[in-house]
């Protein structure tokens, strides 16, 4: 499942680009990147308890944004499992649908409207949309994101909090952080089968990691450490560290 970090760095760009480009060259309305990468673990919102894969996972998006605000894009996981009910032994594969839009209050402060639609394959039962409510300050924002129906995974109403800031250091490097928190819901079809909820609220994670570009080669790496905290059934979540490569085009 794809983190609100893109969302969040693209409501900054939004946000801080309203007022750049009317003292700038006219730059075009419409922007499309993309990336692809691996990492060595792919730890979903601080849960190290169960990991998303079995290995090395690959991972790579297309992302649209219009000088209006507006955005869309696709994101794209291998997986170590199979996300069907019974399960099955090929296994699945991620695949994020999402687009909103990212508006200037201020200078400085902007908001964030979008939603995402988790598309596994071969799965039904884990399919669902989530909106996502976000605002940012310069450097520091915060989502909310919330199920809108029942998955295996999580129950409609799940909202997801996620806080976080980057700071530019030397030599090119970036200090990454963010803090997760769960609202759960104690009712859904697949409670008591897939989900055991014993908590309301609980502390996620809350990771702080470095990046540094590969020269002019658009690459980058990075090292993440996770601090885990809590799941719905309150299992306890170990720390871990991350490794990434990623390339944008």
């Amino acid at each position: 499942m794809k983190l609100t970090l893109k969302a969040l760095s693209l409501a900054i760009l939004g946000a801080a680009s309203t007022f750049t480009f009317a003292e700038e060259a006219p730059a075009s309305e419409h922007t499309v990147s993309g990336n692809i990468g691996v990492v060595s673990q792919y730890v979903l919102r601080g849960n190290t308890a169960s990991l998303e894969n079995d290995n090395a996972a690959v991972q790579g998006g297309l992302d649209y944004s219009h000088s209006s605000g507006f955005y869309a894009g696709y994101w794209g996981s291998t997986l170590g499992y199979n996300a069907e009910l019974p399960t099955e032994t090929d296994k699945s594969f991620e695949h994020d649908f999402y687009a909103g839009f990212n508006g200037a209050i201020t200078e400085d402060l902007g908001f964030t409207l979008g939603g995402t639609y988790y598309l596994y394959y071969p799965a039904d039962d884990a399919n669902v949309f989530e909106t996502l409510v976000g605002l940012n300050y310069k450097d520091f924002g915060i989502t909310a994101q919330t199920l809108t129906d029942d998955v295996t995974w999580g129950n409609a109403g799940d909202t997801y909090f996620l806080a976080s800031y980057s700071y530019g250091l030397p030599k090119d490097f970036t200090l990454n952080t963010s803090l997760g928190a769960y609202y759960y819901s104690d009712s859904g079809d697949y409670e008591g089968v897939t989900l055991d909820t014993q908590e309301d609220f609980n502390f996620r994670h809350f990771t702080v990691g470095l990046s540094h570009p590969l020269g002019d080669t658009g690459a980058s790496v990075n090292m993440d450490y996770i601090v885990g905290g809590k799941l719905r059934d309150e299992t306890d979540l170990k720390n871990k560290v991350v490794l990434g490569l990623k390339y944008e085009f």
